[in-house]
């Protein structure tokens, strides 16, 4: 299923028309405006969308086919492990950002054992992947709060623990996160990238365990 159809699901438009830009759904999902285009047409071609003056709406079709995706879904809520495989990306660094942030880098040596090396390693998942990915986020989370500094808000952060090629890490998602549901960003002690000696396009798999 096109990922896109699950975020108007998420914008509301299963309910009513929702009015959103290109170039913000391409923002959302990690893709360019072209493409975002492109798949919207291709959704209304084949019947899962409409498009009209007062914005975008899921069909009966397109519902249909959610309401599949979420049986599925339901079949693996209660894995235990999750497996994830992918190329490295160039990611926004929005996990690079909150590292640098002391107060967060202690929150998480706290939380997860370890200091997290200052920069973060993005890989892009294969569509296949999304719905273990959306399973996975059902699972409780390791929470690191918002906190108030220097007149500013800073949102909480959520953690998984992972191991990347059995090197110890985890996945973050910042509550304010733009990432689309194709790309995971880790965090770890080490630069992985050096000890993977791995770059942009390199495949590599995420074990991420629940006890």
């Amino acid at each position: 299923m096109d990922e896109l159809i699950l975020l108007l699901a998420e914008k509301g438009a299963l309910d009513e028309p929702v009015r959103l830009t290109t170039w913000n759904i391409g923002k959302s999902l990690s893709m360019s405006q072209q493409n975002a285009s492109i798949r919207l047409r291709k959704l209304a071609q084949d019947g899962f969308i409409v498009s009209g003056e007062r914005g975008i709406k899921v069909t009966d079709k397109g519902r249909k086919e959610l309401a599949i995706l979420y049986s599925r879904l339901s079949s693996i809520f209660q894995k235990n492990k999750f497996i994830f495989t992918g190329r490295i990306v160039r990611g926004s660094d929005e996990g690079k950002y909150y590292v640098s942030i002391p107060t967060y880098k202690n929150r998480m040596k706290q939380a997860l054992g370890f200091t997290p090396f200052p920069g973060t390693l993005n890989i892009e998942l294969e569509e296949t992947q999304i719905e273990h990915r959306i399973a996975l986020r059902e699972h409780r989370p390791i929470m690191i709060k918002g906190f108030r500094q220097g007149g500013r808000s800073f949102g909480p952060v959520e953690l998984y623990s992972c191991r990347v090629e059995g090197y110890e890490g985890a996945l973050i998602f910042p509550f304010r996160s733009h990432h689309g549901l194709r790309v995971l960003e880790i965090i770890s002690p080490y630069d992985l990238s050096k000890k993977l000696d791995v770059s942009k396009g390199s495949k590599i798999k995420v074990e991420v365990s629940f006890k």
